[in-house]
């Protein structure tokens, strides 16, 4: 029986198991939910939080009222969200799963948020995820999705997996942290339209910490 492939680095679940993974969203995602779904009747509004993590993102998206759907690939990962959940006495959805095998319904939901999840995986996978993702959305559902740019630190360390992706990094923002792809910006905007998703756009977020450089990519893009 072949092997069963998966998008998730086994180091994820290392790292959810031993240590904290943040606790309250990025301003990036708080500023596109709000933008495009706080006036709507949120309980009726669908949103996945795409490679969960500890939470972050599900408490937000269930705290202010969203009908609010979430998974990782870490099984730690999920325990650690539900435990969140359930102290801050808020519901989601959650549950187990890799990111190359969604198994929810086609057209299911308003919203799929990746935060800087998707891009730690080779390009292979990426774009088996995007069209998972393509799937899942309803017509006119939207896709925000972060990435990590040329710029950032541990760019071009460690072993060459292919183009633009490594694995290895030791230091910096994304060291220990397994497989990363990082990118140019024509080419995640050329990706997501040759998945099938319309008006694309990017934003750029540069930051340092302990004199390390990120750049996010902050990409939103529509299901035609």
């Amino acid at each position: 029986m072949a092997d069963i492939v998966k998008s998730i680095d086994a180091v994820w679940e290392q790292i959810h198991s031993t240590r904290e993974w943040g606790r309250y969203p990025t301003e990036a995602v708080i500023r596109f939910v709000a933008r495009n779904f706080y006036r709507l009747d949120r309980k009726n509004v669908r949103i996945l939080d795409f490679g969960c993590g500890q939470g972050a993102h599900t408490w937000y998206l269930a705290r202010e009222g969203f009908d609010t759907y979430a998974f990782d690939g870490s099984e730690s990962a999920v325990r650690r969200t539900k435990e969140y959940l359930d102290k801050e006495q808020v519901q989601a959805e959650v549950k187990v799963m890799d990111g190359i095998a969604l198994d929810y319904e086609d057209n299911y939901f308003d919203a799929v948020i990746d935060s800087a999840c998707i891009g730690h995986s080779t390009m292979a996978n990426i774009i088996a995820m995007y069209h998972g993702i393509y799937r899942v959305l309803k017509p006119g559902g939207q896709l925000f999705t972060t990435f990590f740019s040329m710029a950032t630190s541990g760019y071009g360390e460690g072993k060459s997996i292919e183009p633009g992706t490594f694995c290895g990094i030791e230091n910096g923002p994304l060291g220990g942290e397994g497989v990363t792809h990082f990118w140019q910006e024509e080419e995640l905007k050329r990706t997501l339209e040759n998945i099938g998703f319309s008006q694309v756009k990017i934003e750029k977020m540069m930051y340092t910490t302990n004199s390390y450089v990120v750049e996010n990519l902050n990409a939103v893009c529509v299901k035609a």
